[in-house]
């Protein structure tokens, strides 16, 4: 099916291969930005259509996964169980522009230029070029998730009540104040250093333990200088500024318990939003750590069931052969072949149903270790070996009935060698062995080995 993405992708230089190599040598900074404002057009129009995507394919075993930046590893090791992966999408997030009060501010305050990065860029499309496959195969489903987060163009003035002291539930505020790391930021040659203790300063770093280590809050307090004042209609015309000297102990505590009010803030409001947009995608949410974890279990009951325990074991597992399989063949299989992915999916959740009682971490990862020999080891060289037997009280190769004989039935279009076999008893044989064999779980795993 693949994706709406692709009908603009398709086209555009962004995805030429030559141009991805060369990081885009031959295309100014504007072009760059004057394509990907297309594409970012083109996907909020779209938005519609690419939800539909995946809200219209009925299955209890999609994923949305709240990582950013996923890796092709991790997509790839659950496409052994699951029907659907929903990303964000990568490409999108290079589309979002800065608002010019964010601009100033940051080039005041020495932090790098966030203008366009011609090598993150390239590496970006190369991945969507190395995902094609599970994309066209209706795996992989790509969404403009980061829209729905990216800072207002006209940024907004808040006069905090309560120090934001009541903008969470008590329980709730509680947890993220257990789990704040709050340190002091003093100005260097370029940018603000992150000091390991907290002090009275003007700038502050605050992330969670155990959270995203991508997404930190910096905070700066500045002094605001009111120079006019209209009775009239309301308005004032004020300036900023940064003094180098430190405020007064209780001011800065006062505005480190409201910069930490707001982060928390901040961060329930992703998770939270981000569930919202799993349960409307009939997706099971997908986190990559303990900090929202803990969160949803605790504070929303969220329950594991067996599905989501087994996918949640199989992205835990090291499974080094997926790494050699053939892209192309495995999501063929899975298109073409869904019985055999159903099988070993079933086989799958009934061997790690068996672990949810396992609580010691070293017995639990030799059973996992164990399930998975089993399968991809045991099983498969079991198949290799009937396969071997069949082929000799055919008195044919091997490679005939594994590569030939089986594409030249597909097609109808039978080879000479398939032909003499096929009008013998050796062409039943295989047949038999054929349906039988395919009951075995492990099937899956030997053929895209083969």
């Amino acid at each position: 099916m693949g994706s709406a993405t692709y009908d603009f992708l398709a086209d555009s230089f962004l995805l030429n291969e030559g141009n991805i190599d060369d990081e885009y040598t031959d295309y100014t900074v504007d072009k760059l930005e004057e394509e990907l404002h297309k594409y970012r057009q083109h996907c909020i129009d779209k938005y519609d259509v690419l939800r539909q995507e995946v809200t219209e394919r009925e299955s209890s075993l999609k994923v949305f996964s709240s990582i950013e930046k996923v890796s092709f590893d991790l997509l790839v090791q659950p496409s052994l169980y699951l029907d659907q992966f929903i990303i964000y999408d990568p490409l999108f997030k290079f589309t979002e522009t800065e608002s010019e009060i964010s601009r100033v501010a940051s080039k005041y305050l020495g932090f790098e230029d966030k203008s366009l990065n011609k090598s993150e860029l390239a590496k970006t499309c190369a991945f969507f070029k190395k995902i094609t496959p599970m994309i066209a195969a209706d795996y992989v489903k790509i969404l403009p998730v980061s829209y729905h987060f990216e800072a207002p163009v006209t940024p907004t003035i808040n006069f905090p009540k309560n120090y934001y002291n009541d903008i969470l539930p008590k329980e709730i505020l509680d947890y993220f104040y257990t789990h704040s790391i709050v340190r002091s930021m003093v100005r260097e040659d370029v940018g603000w250093g992150v000091k390991e203790s907290l002090y009275p300063c003007r700038g502050i770093h605050i992330d969670f333990e155990d959270y995203n280590a991508e997404q930190t809050f910096i905070y700066h307090l500045w002094e605001l200088i009111i120079d006019s004042f209209n009775e009239t209609d309301g308005t004032a015309t004020f300036k900023q500024t940064l003094p180098d000297t430190p405020p007064e102990l209780n001011y800065f505590k006062a505005w480190v318990t409201q910069s930490v009010n707001s982060s928390s803030k901040a961060v329930f409001d992703k998770v939270y939003l981000e569930n919202v947009i799993a349960a409307e995608l009939n997706a099971t949410y997908m986190c990559d750590n303990l900090f929202t974890a803990n969160l949803l279990s605790t504070h929303f009951g969220a329950k594991e069931s067996i599905k989501t325990h087994t996918a949640t074991e199989l992205l835990n597992m090291e499974l080094p052969f997926i790494k050699d399989v053939n892209l192309e063949k495995l999501m063929a299989i899975r298109t073409h072949e869904k019985d055999v992915f159903t099988n070993f999916r079933f086989e799958l959740e009934k061997q790690f149903r068996g672990l949810r009682g396992i609580t010691d971490p070293e017995e639990l990862k030799r059973a996992k270790e164990n399930i998975m020999h089993e399968l991809n080891e045991v099983q498969v060289n079991k198949i290799n070996q009937q396969m071997k037997s069949v082929a000799r009280n055919m008195k044919v190769d091997v490679a005939i009935l594994t590569g030939g004989l089986i594409v030249a039935a597909q097609t109808g279009g039978l080879s000479l060698i398939a032909s003499a076999i096929a009008v013998g008893k050796g062409y039943k044989d295989f047949k038999d062995y054929q349906d039988k064999v395919k009951q075995n779980p492990s099937y899956l795993l030997w053929k895209i080995q083969k």
